[in-house]
Protein backbone atom coordinates (compact mmCIF):
# COMPACT_ATOMS: atom_id res chain seq x y z
CA UNK A 1 0.00 0.00 0.00
CA UNK A 2 2.80 2.36 0.96
CA UNK A 3 4.56 1.54 -2.30
CA UNK A 4 1.38 2.30 -4.22
CA UNK A 5 1.00 5.67 -2.48
CA UNK A 6 4.61 6.56 -3.16
CA UNK A 7 4.21 5.55 -6.80
CA UNK A 8 1.07 7.70 -7.14
CA UNK A 9 2.79 10.66 -5.47
CA UNK A 10 5.78 10.31 -7.79
CA UNK A 11 3.46 10.11 -10.82
CA UNK A 12 1.64 13.25 -9.66
CA UNK A 13 4.93 15.15 -9.43
CA UNK A 14 5.89 14.02 -12.93
CA UNK A 15 2.55 15.15 -14.32
CA UNK A 16 2.79 18.48 -12.52
CA UNK A 17 6.23 19.02 -13.96
CA UNK A 18 4.90 18.52 -17.49
CA UNK A 19 1.62 20.37 -17.01
CA UNK A 20 2.86 23.33 -19.05
CA UNK A 21 2.83 21.13 -22.17
CA UNK A 22 -0.97 20.99 -21.96
CA UNK A 23 -1.36 24.75 -21.69
CA UNK A 24 -3.52 25.99 -24.61
CA UNK A 25 -1.00 28.59 -25.73
CA UNK A 26 1.77 25.97 -25.90
CA UNK A 27 -0.51 23.66 -27.85
CA UNK A 28 -1.32 26.51 -30.24
CA UNK A 29 2.40 27.13 -30.81
CA UNK A 30 3.01 23.42 -31.48
CA UNK A 31 0.06 23.26 -33.90
CA UNK A 32 1.26 26.38 -35.71
CA UNK A 33 4.86 25.18 -36.02
CA UNK A 34 3.84 21.74 -37.30
CA UNK A 35 1.55 23.29 -39.90
CA UNK A 36 4.20 25.81 -40.95
CA UNK A 37 6.80 23.07 -41.35
CA UNK A 38 4.73 21.02 -43.80
CA UNK A 39 3.62 24.15 -45.67
CA UNK A 40 7.21 25.33 -46.18
CA UNK A 41 8.81 21.94 -46.81
CA UNK A 42 10.75 22.02 -50.08
CA UNK A 43 9.30 25.32 -51.30
CA UNK A 44 12.78 26.70 -51.93
CA UNK A 45 13.75 23.67 -54.04
CA UNK A 46 10.68 23.48 -56.28
CA UNK A 47 10.07 26.11 -58.95
CA UNK A 48 6.64 27.65 -59.44
CA UNK A 49 3.99 25.44 -61.02
CA UNK A 50 2.29 26.57 -64.20
CA UNK A 51 0.00 28.19 -64.79
CA UNK A 52 -1.32 30.18 -61.87
CA UNK A 53 1.70 30.50 -59.57
CA UNK A 54 3.96 32.29 -62.09
CA UNK A 55 1.14 34.68 -62.99
CA UNK A 56 0.66 35.78 -59.38
CA UNK A 57 4.38 35.92 -58.64
CA UNK A 58 5.14 37.68 -61.92
CA UNK A 59 2.37 40.19 -61.36
CA UNK A 60 3.64 40.96 -57.85
CA UNK A 61 7.15 41.41 -59.30
CA UNK A 62 6.01 43.82 -62.02
CA UNK A 63 4.07 45.74 -59.38
CA UNK A 64 7.26 46.22 -57.34
CA UNK A 65 9.32 47.24 -60.34
CA UNK A 66 6.80 49.73 -61.70
CA UNK A 67 5.72 51.10 -58.34
CA UNK A 68 2.10 50.85 -59.53
CA UNK A 69 0.22 49.02 -56.77
CA UNK A 70 -3.24 49.65 -58.23
CA UNK A 71 -3.12 48.31 -61.78
CA UNK A 72 -1.86 44.68 -61.95
CA UNK A 73 0.04 43.47 -65.02
CA UNK A 74 1.72 40.24 -66.10
CA UNK A 75 4.19 40.07 -68.99
CA UNK A 76 3.55 43.82 -69.42
CA UNK A 77 -0.15 43.17 -70.14
CA UNK A 78 -3.08 44.03 -67.82
CA UNK A 79 -4.08 41.16 -65.54
CA UNK A 80 -7.72 41.50 -64.54
CA UNK A 81 -8.41 37.90 -63.53
CA UNK A 82 -8.53 38.57 -59.78
CA UNK A 83 -8.65 41.55 -57.37
CA UNK A 84 -5.57 43.12 -55.88
CA UNK A 85 -5.11 41.95 -52.28
CA UNK A 86 -3.04 38.80 -52.96
CA UNK A 87 -0.48 40.83 -54.93
CA UNK A 88 -0.19 43.28 -52.04
CA UNK A 89 0.14 40.60 -49.38
CA UNK A 90 2.79 38.70 -51.35
CA UNK A 91 5.18 41.65 -51.06
CA UNK A 92 6.23 41.08 -47.41
CA UNK A 93 6.93 37.43 -48.19
CA UNK A 94 9.24 38.46 -51.03
CA UNK A 95 10.95 41.02 -48.80
CA UNK A 96 11.59 38.29 -46.22
CA UNK A 97 12.30 35.30 -48.45
CA UNK A 98 13.43 36.89 -51.72
CA UNK A 99 11.93 37.02 -55.20
CA UNK A 100 11.93 33.26 -55.58
CA UNK A 101 9.47 30.39 -55.09
CA UNK A 102 9.99 30.35 -51.30
CA UNK A 103 9.33 34.08 -50.89
CA UNK A 104 6.34 34.13 -53.22
CA UNK A 105 4.75 31.15 -51.48
CA UNK A 106 5.30 32.48 -47.97
CA UNK A 107 1.95 34.28 -47.88
CA UNK A 108 -0.01 31.09 -48.59
CA UNK A 109 2.02 29.14 -46.04
CA UNK A 110 1.35 31.67 -43.29
CA UNK A 111 -2.33 31.92 -44.20
CA UNK A 112 -2.53 28.12 -44.07
CA UNK A 113 -1.12 28.19 -40.55
CA UNK A 114 -3.66 30.84 -39.58
CA UNK A 115 -6.54 28.73 -40.88
CA UNK A 116 -5.23 25.66 -39.04
CA UNK A 117 -5.13 27.64 -35.79
CA UNK A 118 -8.65 28.95 -36.34
CA UNK A 119 -9.90 25.38 -36.77
CA UNK A 120 -8.00 24.31 -33.64
CA UNK A 121 -9.54 27.14 -31.63
CA UNK A 122 -13.07 26.69 -32.94
CA UNK A 123 -12.92 22.93 -32.34
CA UNK A 124 -12.02 23.57 -28.70
CA UNK A 125 -14.84 26.11 -28.39
CA UNK A 126 -17.41 23.77 -29.91
CA UNK A 127 -16.57 20.39 -28.40
CA UNK A 128 -13.40 20.55 -26.34
CA UNK A 129 -9.62 20.08 -26.71
CA UNK A 130 -9.58 16.78 -28.58
CA UNK A 131 -11.88 17.98 -31.34
CA UNK A 132 -9.63 21.01 -31.77
CA UNK A 133 -6.55 18.80 -31.93
CA UNK A 134 -7.98 16.33 -34.41
CA UNK A 135 -9.41 19.16 -36.51
CA UNK A 136 -5.99 20.80 -36.68
CA UNK A 137 -4.39 17.44 -37.48
CA UNK A 138 -6.83 16.98 -40.35
CA UNK A 139 -5.88 20.43 -41.66
CA UNK A 140 -2.15 19.67 -41.48
CA UNK A 141 -2.36 16.24 -43.14
CA UNK A 142 -4.95 16.61 -45.92
CA UNK A 143 -3.28 16.70 -49.37
CA UNK A 144 -5.47 19.41 -50.91
CA UNK A 145 -5.25 21.75 -47.91
CA UNK A 146 -1.47 21.39 -47.65
CA UNK A 147 -1.01 21.74 -51.42
CA UNK A 148 -2.93 25.03 -51.52
CA UNK A 149 -0.89 26.32 -48.58
CA UNK A 150 2.24 25.65 -50.65
CA UNK A 151 1.07 27.50 -53.78
CA UNK A 152 1.52 31.20 -54.57
CA UNK A 153 -2.16 31.74 -55.44
CA UNK A 154 -5.25 33.33 -53.89
CA UNK A 155 -6.84 30.19 -52.47
CA UNK A 156 -5.09 29.80 -49.10
CA UNK A 157 -5.62 33.51 -48.39
CA UNK A 158 -9.32 33.31 -49.25
CA UNK A 159 -9.59 30.16 -47.12
CA UNK A 160 -8.24 32.04 -44.09
CA UNK A 161 -10.54 35.04 -44.43
CA UNK A 162 -13.66 32.92 -44.97
CA UNK A 163 -12.78 30.66 -42.04
CA UNK A 164 -12.33 33.77 -39.91
CA UNK A 165 -15.73 35.07 -41.06
CA UNK A 166 -17.42 31.75 -40.20
CA UNK A 167 -15.71 31.73 -36.81
CA UNK A 168 -17.10 35.21 -36.17
CA UNK A 169 -20.58 34.04 -37.21
CA UNK A 170 -20.46 31.23 -34.66
CA UNK A 171 -19.24 33.53 -31.91
CA UNK A 172 -22.06 35.99 -32.69
CA UNK A 173 -24.55 33.14 -32.60
CA UNK A 174 -23.41 32.42 -29.06
CA UNK A 175 -23.41 36.02 -27.84
CA UNK A 176 -23.51 39.63 -29.02
CA UNK A 177 -20.07 41.15 -29.52
CA UNK A 178 -19.08 44.33 -31.32
CA UNK A 179 -15.55 42.96 -31.59
CA UNK A 180 -16.62 39.79 -33.41
CA UNK A 181 -18.98 41.82 -35.60
CA UNK A 182 -16.00 43.97 -36.63
CA UNK A 183 -13.93 40.83 -37.30
CA UNK A 184 -16.71 39.50 -39.53
CA UNK A 185 -16.99 42.63 -41.68
CA UNK A 186 -13.22 43.12 -41.98
CA UNK A 187 -12.81 39.46 -42.98
CA UNK A 188 -15.54 39.82 -45.59
CA UNK A 189 -13.96 42.97 -47.03
CA UNK A 190 -10.57 41.29 -47.29
CA UNK A 191 -12.11 38.18 -48.86
CA UNK A 192 -13.83 40.36 -51.47
CA UNK A 193 -10.50 42.07 -52.19
CA UNK A 194 -8.96 38.62 -52.55
CA UNK A 195 -11.39 36.91 -54.92
CA UNK A 196 -14.38 39.13 -55.53
CA UNK A 197 -18.04 38.26 -54.96
CA UNK A 198 -17.46 34.58 -54.19
CA UNK A 199 -17.06 35.49 -50.50
CA UNK A 200 -20.67 36.53 -49.79
CA UNK A 201 -21.92 33.69 -52.03
CA UNK A 202 -19.98 31.17 -49.94
CA UNK A 203 -21.30 32.61 -46.72
CA UNK A 204 -24.91 32.64 -47.91
CA UNK A 205 -24.65 29.05 -49.18
CA UNK A 206 -23.10 27.76 -45.94
CA UNK A 207 -25.57 29.51 -43.63
CA UNK A 208 -28.51 28.51 -45.83
CA UNK A 209 -27.50 24.85 -45.66
CA UNK A 210 -26.91 25.17 -41.91
CA UNK A 211 -30.53 26.35 -41.57
CA UNK A 212 -31.66 23.22 -43.44
CA UNK A 213 -29.68 21.16 -40.93
CA UNK A 214 -31.38 22.92 -37.99
CA UNK A 215 -28.31 24.87 -36.90
CA UNK A 216 -28.81 27.59 -34.26
CA UNK A 217 -30.36 30.62 -35.99
CA UNK A 218 -27.84 33.31 -36.71
CA UNK A 219 -28.85 36.53 -34.96
CA UNK A 220 -28.42 38.81 -37.97
CA UNK A 221 -28.92 41.87 -35.81
CA UNK A 222 -25.70 41.01 -33.98
CA UNK A 223 -23.76 41.66 -37.17
CA UNK A 224 -24.16 45.39 -36.50
CA UNK A 225 -25.26 46.21 -40.04
CA UNK A 226 -25.57 49.94 -39.33
CA UNK A 227 -21.83 50.38 -39.08
CA UNK A 228 -20.54 46.96 -40.19
CA UNK A 229 -21.64 47.08 -43.81
CA UNK A 230 -20.30 50.64 -44.30
CA UNK A 231 -17.02 49.46 -42.77
CA UNK A 232 -16.85 46.59 -45.28
CA UNK A 233 -17.61 48.91 -48.18
CA UNK A 234 -15.09 51.50 -46.97
CA UNK A 235 -12.34 48.85 -46.96
CA UNK A 236 -13.16 47.11 -50.23
CA UNK A 237 -14.63 49.80 -52.48
CA UNK A 238 -11.71 52.26 -53.00
CA UNK A 239 -9.59 49.87 -55.05
CA UNK A 240 -12.59 48.63 -57.05
CA UNK A 241 -13.48 52.22 -57.91
CA UNK A 242 -9.86 53.08 -58.79
CA UNK A 243 -9.34 50.04 -61.04
CA UNK A 244 -12.66 50.68 -62.74
CA UNK A 245 -11.53 54.18 -63.63
CA UNK A 246 -7.98 53.21 -64.64
CA UNK A 247 -9.10 50.26 -66.78
CA UNK A 248 -12.12 52.15 -68.16
CA UNK A 249 -14.37 49.33 -67.03
CA UNK A 250 -12.34 46.54 -68.62
CA UNK A 251 -11.54 45.03 -65.20
CA UNK A 252 -15.23 44.37 -64.58
CA UNK A 253 -15.70 42.89 -68.04
CA UNK A 254 -12.85 40.42 -67.46
CA UNK A 255 -13.00 39.72 -63.71
CA UNK A 256 -16.76 39.71 -63.25
CA UNK A 257 -18.00 38.96 -66.75
CA UNK A 258 -15.51 36.34 -67.89
CA UNK A 259 -14.12 34.91 -64.67
CA UNK A 260 -17.37 34.83 -62.69
CA UNK A 261 -20.43 34.75 -64.94
CA UNK A 262 -18.79 32.91 -67.83
CA UNK A 263 -17.28 30.30 -65.49
CA UNK A 264 -20.71 29.68 -63.99
CA UNK A 265 -22.32 28.90 -67.34
CA UNK A 266 -19.45 27.34 -69.34
CA UNK A 267 -16.68 24.82 -68.71
CA UNK A 268 -13.98 27.48 -69.08
CA UNK A 269 -10.54 26.42 -70.36
CA UNK A 270 -11.79 22.79 -70.63
CA UNK A 271 -12.35 22.74 -66.86
CA UNK A 272 -15.76 21.13 -67.05
CA UNK A 273 -16.78 18.29 -64.80
CA UNK A 274 -19.29 15.52 -64.26
CA UNK A 275 -22.07 15.54 -61.62
CA UNK A 276 -20.46 14.63 -58.32
CA UNK A 277 -17.07 15.99 -59.40
CA UNK A 278 -16.41 17.55 -56.00
CA UNK A 279 -17.53 14.46 -54.09
CA UNK A 280 -15.01 12.35 -55.98
CA UNK A 281 -12.37 15.07 -55.76
CA UNK A 282 -12.66 15.42 -52.02
CA UNK A 283 -12.19 11.66 -51.53
CA UNK A 284 -8.65 12.09 -52.77
CA UNK A 285 -8.04 15.70 -51.76
CA UNK A 286 -8.93 15.12 -48.12
CA UNK A 287 -7.80 11.50 -47.81
CA UNK A 288 -7.40 9.77 -45.36
CA UNK A 289 -10.00 11.79 -43.46
CA UNK A 290 -12.52 11.69 -46.29
CA UNK A 291 -13.08 8.04 -45.39
CA UNK A 292 -14.93 9.18 -42.24
CA UNK A 293 -17.04 11.92 -43.80
CA UNK A 294 -19.98 9.80 -45.07
CA UNK A 295 -20.38 8.18 -41.64
CA UNK A 296 -19.87 11.48 -39.82
CA UNK A 297 -22.53 13.18 -41.94
CA UNK A 298 -24.99 10.32 -41.42
CA UNK A 299 -24.58 10.39 -37.64
CA UNK A 300 -24.71 14.20 -37.65
CA UNK A 301 -27.98 14.14 -39.60
CA UNK A 302 -29.55 11.79 -37.07
CA UNK A 303 -28.42 13.98 -34.15
CA UNK A 304 -28.96 17.39 -35.72
CA UNK A 305 -31.95 18.25 -33.53
CA UNK A 306 -30.30 17.34 -30.24
CA UNK A 307 -26.98 18.99 -31.13
CA UNK A 308 -27.43 22.01 -33.39
CA UNK A 309 -23.70 22.65 -33.58
CA UNK A 310 -23.62 19.76 -36.03
CA UNK A 311 -25.92 21.67 -38.36
CA UNK A 312 -23.47 24.57 -38.40
CA UNK A 313 -20.57 22.28 -39.36
CA UNK A 314 -22.56 20.29 -41.94
CA UNK A 315 -23.87 23.49 -43.51
CA UNK A 316 -20.34 24.85 -43.68
CA UNK A 317 -19.23 21.72 -45.51
CA UNK A 318 -22.22 21.11 -47.80
CA UNK A 319 -23.54 24.56 -48.72
CA UNK A 320 -20.70 25.39 -51.08
CA UNK A 321 -20.86 21.87 -52.52
CA UNK A 322 -24.40 22.45 -53.77
CA UNK A 323 -23.47 25.79 -55.36
CA UNK A 324 -20.32 24.46 -57.02
CA UNK A 325 -22.10 21.46 -58.50
CA UNK A 326 -24.35 23.93 -60.36
CA UNK A 327 -21.41 25.98 -61.68
CA UNK A 328 -20.16 24.61 -65.02
CA UNK A 329 -16.43 25.34 -64.56
CA UNK A 330 -15.12 22.89 -61.97
CA UNK A 331 -11.76 22.89 -60.22
CA UNK A 332 -11.23 21.05 -56.96
CA UNK A 333 -9.63 24.01 -55.16
CA UNK A 334 -12.90 25.96 -55.51
CA UNK A 335 -14.19 23.75 -52.69
CA UNK A 336 -11.31 24.60 -50.34
CA UNK A 337 -13.23 27.10 -48.10
CA UNK A 338 -15.63 24.34 -47.03
CA UNK A 339 -12.88 22.04 -45.77
CA UNK A 340 -12.57 23.75 -42.38
CA UNK A 341 -16.11 22.62 -41.60
CA UNK A 342 -15.28 19.14 -42.87
CA UNK A 343 -12.16 18.99 -40.65
CA UNK A 344 -14.18 19.91 -37.57
CA UNK A 345 -16.86 17.38 -38.45
CA UNK A 346 -14.20 14.66 -38.68
CA UNK A 347 -12.74 15.82 -35.36
CA UNK A 348 -16.19 15.59 -33.74
CA UNK A 349 -16.77 12.09 -35.13
CA UNK A 350 -13.38 10.78 -34.02
CA UNK A 351 -14.01 12.07 -30.50
CA UNK A 352 -17.52 10.60 -30.41
CA UNK A 353 -16.16 7.18 -31.30
CA UNK A 354 -13.31 7.55 -28.82
CA UNK A 355 -15.60 8.51 -25.92
CA UNK A 356 -17.99 5.66 -26.71
CA UNK A 357 -15.16 3.14 -26.41
CA UNK A 358 -16.61 1.22 -29.34
CA UNK A 359 -14.96 -0.23 -32.41
CA UNK A 360 -15.63 2.17 -35.28
CA UNK A 361 -17.00 -0.75 -37.31
CA UNK A 362 -19.99 -0.91 -34.98
CA UNK A 363 -21.07 2.62 -35.87
CA UNK A 364 -23.61 3.18 -38.67
CA UNK A 365 -21.51 3.31 -41.82
CA UNK A 366 -18.38 2.32 -39.91
CA UNK A 367 -17.61 -0.53 -42.26
CA UNK A 368 -17.87 1.86 -45.20
CA UNK A 369 -15.35 4.17 -43.50
CA UNK A 370 -12.87 1.32 -43.03
CA UNK A 371 -13.40 0.14 -46.61
CA UNK A 372 -12.75 3.64 -47.97
CA UNK A 373 -9.68 4.01 -45.77
CA UNK A 374 -8.18 0.78 -47.08
CA UNK A 375 -9.40 0.98 -50.68
CA UNK A 376 -8.39 4.56 -51.46
CA UNK A 377 -5.11 4.08 -49.61
CA UNK A 378 -4.21 1.00 -51.66
CA UNK A 379 -5.14 2.86 -54.84
CA UNK A 380 -2.85 5.78 -53.92
CA UNK A 381 -0.03 3.44 -52.97
CA UNK A 382 -0.54 1.57 -56.25
CA UNK A 383 -0.12 4.80 -58.20
CA UNK A 384 3.17 5.47 -56.39
CA UNK A 385 4.38 1.92 -57.00
CA UNK A 386 3.55 2.34 -60.69
CA UNK A 387 5.65 5.51 -60.58
CA UNK A 388 8.69 3.37 -59.74
CA UNK A 389 8.29 1.82 -63.20
CA UNK A 390 7.17 4.65 -65.49
CA UNK A 391 8.84 7.68 -63.87
CA UNK A 392 12.41 8.87 -64.53
CA UNK A 393 15.09 7.19 -62.44
CA UNK A 394 15.42 10.07 -59.98
CA UNK A 395 11.77 9.74 -58.93
CA UNK A 396 11.61 5.99 -58.36
CA UNK A 397 13.03 5.73 -54.87
CA UNK A 398 10.92 8.60 -53.45
CA UNK A 399 7.79 7.00 -54.94
CA UNK A 400 8.65 3.65 -53.39
CA UNK A 401 9.40 5.09 -49.95
CA UNK A 402 6.19 7.13 -49.92
CA UNK A 403 4.17 4.03 -50.87
CA UNK A 404 5.72 2.01 -48.04
CA UNK A 405 5.13 4.78 -45.47
CA UNK A 406 1.57 5.24 -46.68
CA UNK A 407 0.67 1.54 -46.46
CA UNK A 408 2.47 0.81 -43.17
CA UNK A 409 1.13 3.86 -41.33
CA UNK A 410 -2.43 3.43 -42.56
CA UNK A 411 -2.49 -0.25 -41.53
CA UNK A 412 -1.14 0.60 -38.06
CA UNK A 413 -3.81 3.26 -37.63
CA UNK A 414 -6.48 0.86 -38.84
CA UNK A 415 -5.42 -1.74 -36.29
CA UNK A 416 -5.69 0.79 -33.45
CA UNK A 417 -9.14 1.90 -34.56
CA UNK A 418 -10.34 -1.68 -34.71
CA UNK A 419 -9.14 -2.17 -31.15
CA UNK A 420 -11.39 0.70 -30.05
CA UNK A 421 -8.42 3.08 -29.61
CA UNK A 422 -9.81 5.78 -31.88
CA UNK A 423 -7.72 8.72 -30.68
CA UNK A 424 -4.50 6.78 -31.02
CA UNK A 425 -5.54 5.55 -34.44
CA UNK A 426 -6.39 9.07 -35.57
CA UNK A 427 -3.04 10.40 -34.36
CA UNK A 428 -1.23 7.56 -36.16
CA UNK A 429 -3.21 8.23 -39.32
CA UNK A 430 -2.56 11.97 -39.19
CA UNK A 431 1.11 11.40 -38.38
CA UNK A 432 1.44 9.04 -41.33
CA UNK A 433 -0.02 11.48 -43.81
CA UNK A 434 1.84 14.40 -42.29
CA UNK A 435 4.99 12.37 -42.92
CA UNK A 436 3.92 11.52 -46.47
CA UNK A 437 3.31 15.18 -47.28
CA UNK A 438 6.60 16.22 -45.68
CA UNK A 439 8.47 13.62 -47.76
CA UNK A 440 6.65 14.74 -50.88
CA UNK A 441 7.66 18.36 -50.26
CA UNK A 442 11.24 17.68 -49.22
CA UNK A 443 12.09 14.82 -51.56
CA UNK A 444 9.61 13.83 -54.28
CA UNK A 445 8.84 17.26 -55.76
CA UNK A 446 12.48 18.48 -55.69
CA UNK A 447 13.46 15.20 -57.37
CA UNK A 448 11.09 16.10 -60.23
CA UNK A 449 12.70 19.51 -60.70
CA UNK A 450 15.58 18.51 -63.05
CA UNK A 451 13.07 16.99 -65.45
CA UNK A 452 10.61 19.90 -65.67
CA UNK A 453 10.52 21.52 -69.09
CA UNK A 454 9.50 25.08 -68.23
CA UNK A 455 12.48 26.04 -66.00
CA UNK A 456 14.86 24.38 -68.46
CA UNK A 457 13.47 26.36 -71.41
CA UNK A 458 13.59 29.64 -69.49
CA UNK A 459 17.18 28.99 -68.42
CA UNK A 460 18.35 28.25 -71.96
CA UNK A 461 16.50 31.23 -73.45
CA UNK A 462 18.16 33.50 -70.92
CA UNK A 463 21.62 32.00 -71.48
CA UNK A 464 21.48 32.31 -75.29
CA UNK A 465 19.91 35.77 -75.09
CA UNK A 466 22.70 37.02 -72.83
CA UNK A 467 25.43 35.34 -74.88
CA UNK A 468 24.31 36.76 -78.24
CA UNK A 469 22.41 39.86 -77.18
CA UNK A 470 19.37 38.30 -78.85
CA UNK A 471 15.79 39.33 -78.16
CA UNK A 472 13.67 36.50 -76.62
CA UNK A 473 10.28 35.79 -78.21
CA UNK A 474 7.72 33.19 -77.20
CA UNK A 475 6.14 30.93 -79.79
CA UNK A 476 3.55 28.22 -79.29
CA UNK A 477 5.16 27.12 -76.03
CA UNK A 478 4.38 30.05 -73.74
CA UNK A 479 3.47 28.90 -70.21
CA UNK A 480 3.65 31.75 -67.67
CA UNK A 481 6.49 29.94 -65.90
CA UNK A 482 8.83 30.76 -68.77
CA UNK A 483 8.18 34.47 -68.32
CA UNK A 484 8.60 34.31 -64.53
CA UNK A 485 11.77 32.22 -64.66
CA UNK A 486 13.25 34.38 -67.41
CA UNK A 487 12.93 37.35 -65.09
CA UNK A 488 11.31 39.99 -67.30
CA UNK A 489 8.48 40.35 -69.85
CA UNK A 490 8.87 38.46 -73.14
CA UNK A 491 7.02 39.37 -76.32
CA UNK A 492 4.77 36.72 -77.87
CA UNK A 493 4.96 36.00 -81.60
CA UNK A 494 1.89 37.18 -83.51
CA UNK A 495 2.48 36.22 -87.17
CA UNK A 496 5.39 35.67 -89.50
CA UNK A 497 5.51 39.27 -90.71
CA UNK A 498 5.68 40.50 -87.12
CA UNK A 499 8.49 38.03 -86.41
CA UNK A 500 10.54 39.11 -89.43
CA UNK A 501 10.15 42.72 -88.34
CA UNK A 502 11.41 41.93 -84.84
CA UNK A 503 14.40 40.02 -86.25
CA UNK A 504 15.35 42.90 -88.54
CA UNK A 505 14.98 45.48 -85.78
CA UNK A 506 16.87 43.61 -83.05
CA UNK A 507 19.44 41.79 -85.17
CA UNK A 508 18.75 38.42 -83.55
CA UNK A 509 15.82 36.67 -81.92
CA UNK A 510 15.93 33.54 -79.75
CA UNK A 511 12.91 31.24 -79.48
CA UNK A 512 11.95 27.80 -78.14
CA UNK A 513 10.11 26.02 -80.96
CA UNK A 514 8.58 22.60 -81.45
CA UNK A 515 9.53 20.78 -84.65
CA UNK A 516 6.24 21.68 -86.41
CA UNK A 517 6.75 25.36 -85.52
CA UNK A 518 10.35 25.23 -86.70
CA UNK A 519 9.26 23.76 -90.03
CA UNK A 520 6.67 26.53 -90.41
CA UNK A 521 9.30 29.22 -89.80
CA UNK A 522 11.76 27.42 -92.06
CA UNK A 523 9.25 27.47 -94.92
CA UNK A 524 9.89 31.24 -95.09
CA UNK A 525 13.66 30.95 -94.66
CA UNK A 526 14.57 33.20 -97.61
CA UNK A 527 13.75 35.99 -95.17
CA UNK A 528 15.57 34.53 -92.18
CA UNK A 529 18.78 32.74 -91.27
CA UNK A 530 17.91 30.03 -88.76
CA UNK A 531 20.36 28.40 -86.37
CA UNK A 532 19.28 25.59 -84.03
CA UNK A 533 21.48 25.99 -80.99
CA UNK A 534 20.36 23.01 -78.91
CA UNK A 535 17.47 20.73 -77.99
CA UNK A 536 15.80 20.92 -74.59
CA UNK A 537 13.91 17.86 -73.34
CA UNK A 538 11.78 17.66 -70.24
CA UNK A 539 8.43 16.78 -68.71
CA UNK A 540 5.54 19.09 -69.50
CA UNK A 541 3.83 18.75 -66.12
CA UNK A 542 0.54 20.18 -67.37
CA UNK A 543 0.28 17.50 -70.05
CA UNK A 544 2.07 14.80 -68.01
CA UNK A 545 4.37 13.85 -70.89
CA UNK A 546 7.90 14.37 -72.14
CA UNK A 547 8.40 16.99 -74.85
CA UNK A 548 11.34 18.39 -76.79
CA UNK A 549 11.87 21.99 -77.94
CA UNK A 550 14.59 23.49 -80.13
CA UNK A 551 16.36 26.63 -78.94
CA UNK A 552 16.56 28.59 -82.19
CA UNK A 553 18.34 31.83 -83.13
CA UNK A 554 16.83 33.83 -85.99
CA UNK A 555 18.84 36.48 -87.86
CA UNK A 556 18.23 38.68 -90.91
CA UNK A 557 19.25 37.20 -94.24
CA UNK A 558 18.95 33.99 -96.23
CA UNK A 559 20.16 30.54 -95.34
CA UNK A 560 19.26 26.96 -94.57
CA UNK A 561 18.34 25.66 -91.13
CA UNK A 562 21.64 24.63 -89.55
CA UNK A 563 22.90 23.28 -86.29
CA UNK A 564 25.12 25.39 -84.06
CA UNK A 565 28.20 23.82 -85.66
CA UNK A 566 26.92 25.10 -89.02
CA UNK A 567 27.32 21.80 -90.86
CA UNK A 568 24.07 19.88 -91.14
CA UNK A 569 20.48 20.98 -91.80
CA UNK A 570 18.14 19.85 -89.02
CA UNK A 571 14.85 20.55 -90.76
CA UNK A 572 14.24 20.03 -94.45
Amino acid sequence: MAGSLLERASRGKRLAGWAWVRAPWVEAVVVGLLALAVHLAGNDRTSLWDRDEPRYAGCAREMRRSGDYIHPTFNAEPRYHKPILTYWLMQPGVWLGGDNPFGNRLLSSVMGVGTCLLVWRLGRRLYGPWVGRIGALVMASSPLIVAEAKLATTDATLFFFLTLAMTAVWELTERASRGWAAVFWVAMALAILTKGPVAPVFLAASLGMAWVWKAPPVALGRLEWAWGLPLCVALAAPWYVAIGIISRGEFYQVAMGKHVLYRMTTGMETHGGFPGYYVVGIVGGMYPWSAFLPTALWVAWKRRREDRRLGFLAGWMLGLLVVLEIVRTKLIHYYLPALAGAALLVGWFVEEVAVSGMNVRRWPGGRLAMALLVGVGLLGAGVLVAGTVVCPAGLRLPCLVLAVVMIAGTLMALESMQRASMRRGAVLLGGTWYGVLMLAGLWLLPALEPYRLTPLVADRLRAVSEELGAMPVLGGYQPPGVVYNYGQPIEVRRDHGWLVDRVNRSGAVVMALSDPELKAVASARPELAIEVRETVRGINVERAREEALRIVVLRPGRGEVVAAAGKKPLVE
